[in-house]
């Protein structure tokens, strides 16, 4: 459960789990505060953190010497459709065999498999 409040100020928004809060906010040039990741920055944080951790435990369980992984996520629109580019480095002594394998498993992360099957959304105003 994740449960997000916005008072009037445009447009932080506080984003809870019961244990954490963030906020989320638009950026000045929308209208916000920028006091915090805009929603779409804050997605693709949700699948630049998903793929980093996913990543660490796999390395982790085979032993390979990976000392720091970096995962950029920038999103583009081709064709009509979003695309989320994930530019992944990791630091230690890989060979071409180990990193294509790493490759394939970002694409297993939870994060990543929710985008790329998609998801249903059910709205209710209470």
């Amino acid at each position: 459960m994740v449960k997000a409040t916005i008072h009037k100020e445009h447009y932080a928004c506080s984003v809870t789990n019961g244990s954490h809060e963030v906020m989320v906010d638009e950026p000045l040039e929308l209208g916000g505060t920028h006091k915090g990741f805009a929603p779409k920055g804050l997605l693709m944080a949700s699948l630049a953190s998903c793929v980093a951790i996913t990543l660490r435990m796999y390395a982790d369980r085979k032993q390979w010497p990976v000392e720091k992984i970096d995962v950029t996520v920038t999103a583009e629109i081709e064709n009509g459709e979003n695309v989320f580019v994930e530019e992944i480095v990791c630091i230690g002594g890989l060979t071409e065999d180990q990193k294509q394998r790493l490759e394939d498993i970002a694409a297993k992360c939870p994060v990543s498999k929710i985008l790329s099957f998609g998801s249903l959304i059910k709205s209710k105003v209470l």
